[in-house]
Parts: structure tokens; C-alpha cells; sequence
């Protein structure tokens, strides 16, 4: 009785924790390895439980299959909440301080050189001005002349018009007087006074027409029969040559 009662009262020999927690998880790792063994046998066997709808033949795919499925879910569900978790908005942007107009322009702008500078350098080195691109105008395509013609002569023109009515024999331009000649014929003579007049006026805005500011009618022996007022419009006949 004596001797027990002395051995139970001794103190337990020491025992390091660490030690004991490694021993621990190697018996717990052990003993996992031995249970997923025993699974992995059972499987083949196809003793362990399964749905009575899956064949007989396939049983050691049906857990297999199972936990395939399960993990291919919990991806999905990672993927799609990832999906609709809101973006991070962007950190803003710091804008610099806005000076003066005139800072910003002399930001802008290069410096440009001294004058003196640019005397000195040689009219092809010196930097030309910006020019604006003038902007381009529609022009209609002008025919152009046929080779081998002439062009008619606005003088002729005047004689082959219907109003000549015979009457007229030639005509001349003085440029310098700026003063269009026509050269009547004896019909125009034979006319009276009033018919001359109203023929006259009649010619008068062909020399306007051809840049002319008078206009004289003359006979064949270069007399005067008739001109344009100085002052107004109209012609003046003179009766003499009217009276013929």
C-alpha cells in the first residue's frame, strides 16, 4: 500500500508540445491515408453507395464523376462572382493648376528668335510666315479653241446683223477716241431725216456694247452724216447729207 501511494505522487516525466503536436499530425496524416486507401479500394469494388439508377457496371466512376462536377460548380461560381463585382474606379487624375492666358500661350508657343537673330540669317534660312491655304475656286472649263479656226471679228458681226438692213458698207474702231465708225451706204443717204434718226439710235448701243463711248455715221466719201451727243444719250443727224 505504502509503495503505490509513493509512485502516484511522483511528477509525469516532461514531454516537449511540439514533439507531441508532430507525432500527432503524423498519426492523424496516417491515419487519413489509410481511410482514403480503404475509399479508393472500396470504390473499385463498387461497395460504396451510389443512386440505384447508376449501372452496376460503372460504379467506380459515379463518385469520381461527382466530385469533378462539384468542383468544376465552385470555379464557375468564383468566375461569375468575380464577373459582377464592381470595377474598381480608376484614381483621379490630378489636373495642374491653371495659370494666366499668357502663361498658357508662352507654354504653347515656341520662343521665337531675336530679331536681330533672324536679320542675320541668310532669306533661305529664314522661317516663313504660315500661310493659310487659299481656298480653292470652282472654275467652269473654258472650251478651248479648235486648231485652224479664227476667231470672228466683232466688227463683222455688227455688218451681218439683220438690223443692218443693207444699209451699212463697213465699220472702224478708234480705240483711241474710243469712237466705233460705221460707213453708211448711198440707201442710208436716200432716207429721210427721221428714218436716219431712228436708225442711228438704233446702231448707237452697238458701240456700247463693244466698249465704245461714241458713235459716228459716215458716207462713203468719209463726210459726217452722223454722231452722239455730247451731253445725254442720243444721236444728232445732220440734215444736209439727210436731204440728199
Amino acid at each position: 500500500m505504502g509503495s503505490d501511494s509513493s509512485r502516484s505522487s511522483l511528477p509525469a516525466p516532461y514531454r516537449n508540445p511540439w514533439r507531441a503536436l508532430g507525432d500527432d499530425l503524423r498519426a492523424v496524416l496516417a491515419d487519413l491515408r489509410l481511410r482514403l486507401q480503404e475509399l479508393w479500394r472500396r470504390n473499385g469494388e463498387g461497395s460504396l453507395g451510389r443512386p440505384p439508377w447508376w449501372p452496376r457496371d460503372l460504379a467506380p466512376l459515379f463518385w469520381p464523376l461527382l466530385l469533378a462536377a462539384g468542383l468544376a460548380l465552385l470555379v464557375a461560381a468564383g468566375v461569375g462572382v468575380a464577373r459582377l463585382a464592381p470595377l474598381q474606379a480608376p484614381p483621379p487624375v490630378e489636373e495642374p493648376e491653371l495659370g494666366s492666358t499668357s502663361e498658357l500661350l508662352e507654354a504653347e508657343s515656341p520662343p521665337a528668335p531675336p530679331l536681330e537673330q533672324a536679320l542675320e540669317q541668310p532669306p533661305e534660312q529664314r522661317p516663313e510666315p504660315a500661310r493659310e491655304p487659299a481656298p480653292e475656286l470652282a472654275q467652269e472649263p473654258q472650251p478651248e479653241p479648235e486648231q485652224g479656226s479664227v476667231a470672228p471679228d466683232p466688227l463683222q458681226e455688227l455688218l451681218a446683223r439683220p438690223e443692218a438692213q443693207d444699209l451699212l458698207k463697213a465699220a472702224e474702231a478708234d480705240p483711241a477716241r474710243s469712237t466705233l465708225r460705221l460707213l453708211v451706204k448711198p440707201a442710208f443717204l436716200s432716207l429721210s431725216t427721221a428714218q436716219q434718226q431712228r436708225w442711228a439710235e438704233q446702231w448707237q448701243p452697238w458701240a456700247q456694247e463693244l466698249g465704245y463711248e461714241h458713235l459716228e455715221l459716215r458716207d462713203v466719201s468719209a463726210g459726217l452724216v452722223a454722231r452722239d451727243v455730247l451731253v445725254g444719250s442720243g444721236m444728232i443727224v445732220l440734215s444736209s447729207h439727210g436731204q440728199g
